[in-house]
């Protein structure tokens, strides 16, 4: 049983990021041009007052080597602009063009979606067969997340 727990979870994310990439081109074309990891900085840069690599970094998690490798990206797709602020005329900042406005916009409407067919999905299970799942998804997203905590400090 345990197998095939662990073969439905393997096979739950490949189906996840299936359902991504065709979700991209159903919400548009502008959406298909960029990466998952690209529309992520992108909502962070709409969402926060000040965005810059360090913040971007913080909110997904991610290196801020790997942001910048990002924002390069970004900045070459025209999706967004570098500022100063002038408290800070040291840190560069980040704002969406209306290139990067569309992707953000197009990102939320593609959650929005996703969302309610998941609530619609969920609907079929009563308030404690989805406690039950709420508890052994939640503990393995935490156990996940340990896992990525020690392979960063191993890689540190």
């Amino acid at each position: 049983m345990l197998d095939s727990i662990l073969n439905t979870f393997l096979s739950l994310f490949d189906t996840t990021n299936q359902l991504n990439i065709l979700y991209k081109k159903e919400f548009g074309n502008i959406l298909s041009d960029y990466s998952y990891a690209e529309m992520h900085t992108i909502d962070v840069i709409g969402k926060i007052k000040d965005p810059n690599v360090t913040k971007i970094a913080k909110h997904l998690n991610i290196t801020k080597a790997g942001i910048s490798k990002i924002i390069k990206k970004l900045l070459l797709k025209k999706a967004i602009l570098t500022y100063k602020n002038s408290d800070n005329k040291k840190e560069t900042y980040y704002k969406l063009t209306q290139k990067g406005n569309e992707v953000f916009l197009g990102h939320l409407k593609m959650h929005k979606v996703w969302h309610k067919k998941d609530r619609a999905f969920f609907k079929q299970f009563n308030e404690k067969e989805l406690k039950i799942m709420f508890k052994i998804i939640n503990k393995y997203n935490l156990e996940l997340q340990e896992r990525l905590e020690n392979i960063k400090e191993n890689i540190k």
